[in-house]
């Protein structure tokens, strides 16, 4: 196994101790913060995503007709 690979697995190791050591409510509570922040996360950027579209495609245009 290579360096690399040992710090991983030592880092998945430690994150699973912690978890595990955790109490349920606890336990809980963290993973439904992360939760609504990966989801808070994923609007924000299909929100930036849908907005940017319009932009994008003038641009992706303007340069398409200056090449033709």
């Amino acid at each position: 196994m290579s360096i690399g690979a040992a710090l991983r697995f030592n880092a998945v190791a430690v994150t699973a101790r912690h978890l595990s050591a955790m109490s349920p409510a606890r336990l809980l509570k963290f993973t439904s913060g992360w939760t609504i922040t990966l989801c808070g996360t994923f609007i924000i950027l299909s929100d930036v995503g849908a907005a940017s579209a319009p932009l994008l495609r003038s641009v992706f245009g303007a340069i398409r007709s200056a090449m033709l």
